[in-house]
């Protein structure tokens, strides 16, 4: 047109700039916004009113606030619902609502695109009570029964603002009209603030009204199953899935490969594995949630096999997969690949630095986390309030106990992070047994601080004091989680309880069981050969024979509990380290312990 002399009227440019808002070719937009300039052409209120949405998409608030404040007469209701959506869809929430007052007083009744703008901005924690009363008036003016997209924005203002589901609810059982995105929004906010049984029966509900699910709430109800545990469930919508050809979405497959990343101890991280493999691109998260899965039962050659396919597609680089391979490789014992790879990155976070002191705390490395902190801040990372626990936990692991009362006061008075109950906890921890009596009036429900102290009362001979204990649990109905043990061979996960005879090579293993068990930090007050029996049936022994049956002399044996690791137990291992001379690393509920020739990287202090 303009190679032929001919001049673009008001119109022309109107479906251009409304072109380019569509296809969010911005940068297009703002040309011919120039040029529209150029031209001299005198504007209407629809040319403007687009100006006003191009730049707020684009971002530039002060260029979208000077065409509004020129509209003068001509600014009618589109252009004020444009200017409240520019406002708060840049995060200047106090600016959107004083607008959509301003244009209140001015008489402008808001239609749904301005309501769904202006709630959009009341939802969060500081301007909820402001939405409330916007949410009275359009219950009264039957606004968002008459528009979806009001309904929706009522429904996350509630949920989001204040967590406020009993009234994001209400004002989704009176919307008349609901499509997909709708019950999609209430599925997914019911699943992400903890109300995940009522997220899996308004699926279902939704189901039965009609709408068929499409990627985003397949996997938000994905991650509800998750939430409680219900994985049968959840593993019966993986063929729905396929059905309606979303196996091979990215939201879906992150979803799925995270829910049999959680199955990992029920023997379906092969499963995870196949999920990651089928999809055509891998994003972090995905990648993560399958090195999560590996680490959750400490399947490290599993673990290996994914760090190998990452090598493969480039990822060794990322900063958020390589802090994924520092906590997997901590997780699975394995504290040697855990610095190899925090040491070849080229970019740290605080995440890193963290997980990185984290793995030697756990370990037992206290002083390499001490000084692994120190080499942290003289690269000048701020340390967060996670880090704080890290280090604090560290200096209690061997009762460094001046080294954390300074890092203690350091937290505030240094780094301007203000303790939280964690790290009073860790204080408590570092300070003695007297933190024991505390965690009972803090967290009276709790079966392991009973038990704590129970073994505390019972390792100096106060039986009494053991009983008492074990009637109040009894009282309080508070039962003690069954122990068992985990090692990984060849790739498979094999599990033992106590006196389990189970195992195929359950005759060899006992066979194996040969080593003479300390009695003298058994805990329960029974005769001596009682006390040999039971050592002798442990499940630590039973996995550790396993191992040394099936172990190669120059690995390490990996030992995964899912309870805090007892005296006796601690002590036998030390002794069979030294009798067969293999390394033992034990991974319990709360730390690593590294046992080579009758000691461990703990100090014997846990």
């Amino acid at each position: 047109m303009t190679q032929q002399n001919a001049l673009p009227g008001l119109t022309t440019y109107s479906i251009l700039l409304k072109s380019c808002i569509r296809f969010r070719n911005f940068q297009l937009g703002k040309l011919v916004h120039r040029k529209l300039i150029q031209c001299r052409l005198e504007l209407d209120s629809i040319v403007l009113n687009t100006l006003i949405n191009l730049q707020s998409k684009c971002g530039d608030v002060d260029t979208a606030r000077s065409i509004f404040e020129g509209t003068g007469n001509m600014r009618d209701l589109v252009s004020w619902s444009a200017m409240v959506s520019c406002f708060a869809n840049n995060n200047m929430e106090f600016q959107a609502i004083w607008t959509f007052l301003d244009m209140l007083k001015l008489g402008f009744y808001p239609n749904e695109y301005c309501l769904t703008a202006v709630n959009r901005a009341c939802s969060n924690a500081k301007y909820s009570w402001v939405g409330e009363i916007i949410y009275e008036s359009a219950l009264k003016n039957s606004y968002f029964r008459a528009d979806v997209c009001v309904g929706c924005e009522l429904i996350d203002m509630f949920a989001k603002s204040s967590g406020d589901l009993g009234s994001a609810y209400k004002v989704f059982e009176k919307m008349p009209e609901r499509n997909l995105v709708t019950w999609t929004l209430m599925i997914t906010r019911f699943a992400q603030l903890g109300c995940a049984r009522d997220a899996i029966y308004l699926f279902f509900n939704m189901e039965l009204s009609g709408y068929a699910p499409d990627r985003f709430t397949y996997s938000s109800v994905l991650s509800a199953c998750i939430e409680l545990g219900y994985l049968a469930l959840g593993k019966q919508f993986h063929p729905q899935v396929i059905r309606f050809r979303l196996a091979l979405d990215v939201c879906v497959g992150c979803s799925l490969v995270n829910m049999y990343a959680k199955c990992a101890a029920d023997g379906l991280v092969d499963d995870s594995r196949k999920v990651f493999d089928r999809m055509p691109a891998h994003d972090v998260m995905m990648i993560s949630n399958l090195l999560s899965g590996a680490a959750s039962i400490g399947v490290m050659g599993k673990g290996e096999l994914i760090h190998g396919r990452l090598l493969k597609e480039g990822f060794e680089s990322n900063q958020c997969i390589c802090n994924a391979l520092i906590s997997m490789y901590s997780r699975c014992g394995n504290i040697e690949s855990t610095f190899q790879v925090f040491d070849q990155m080229e970019d740290r976070n605080v995440i890193s630095w963290t997980s990185m002191i984290t793995g030697f705390a756990k370990h037992g490395f206290a002083s390499k986390a001490l000084e692994m902190f120190r080499k942290m801040l003289e690269k000048g990372t701020k340390p967060n309030e996670i880090t704080f626990v890290v280090v604090l936990s560290a200096c209690s692991h061997v009762g460094m106990i001046s080294e954390g009362r300074k890092h203690f006061n350091s937290m505030y008075e240094v780094h301007g992070i203000v303790p939280r109950m964690e790290h009073y906890a860790c204080v408590v921890d570092l300070l003695g047994q007297s933190g024991l009596l505390m965690i009972l009036e803090q967290e009276p429900n709790d079966p392991a601080a009973y038990i704590s102290l129970s073994n505390l009362h019972a390792s100096v001979g106060q039986w009494r004091d053991v009983v008492k204990i074990k009637k109040t649990m009894k009282e309080k109905i508070l039962i003690k989680e069954a122990g068992y043990n985990w090692i990984e061979v060849e790739n498979m996960v094999h599990r033992f309880h106590v006196r389990d005879t189970s195992h195929p090579q359950a005759w060899e293993i006992y066979r194996e069981m040969d080593q003479l068990p300390d009695t003298d930090f058994v805990l329960h007050d029974v005769e001596e050969g009682q006390k040999e029996q039971f050592l002798f049936q442990h499940s630590e022994k039973i996995a550790v024979a396993y191992g040394i049956i099936r172990k190669t002399p120059l690995k390490p044996i990996r030992i995964f509990k899912n309870l805090r690791v007892c005296g006796d137990y601690h002590t036998v291992m030390k002794y069979i380290s030294m009798a067969t001379g293999r390394e033992i690393v034990v991974t319990d509920s709360n730390r690593f312990h590294h046992m080579k020739n009758v000691v461990c990287s703990c100090k014997d202090y846990w």
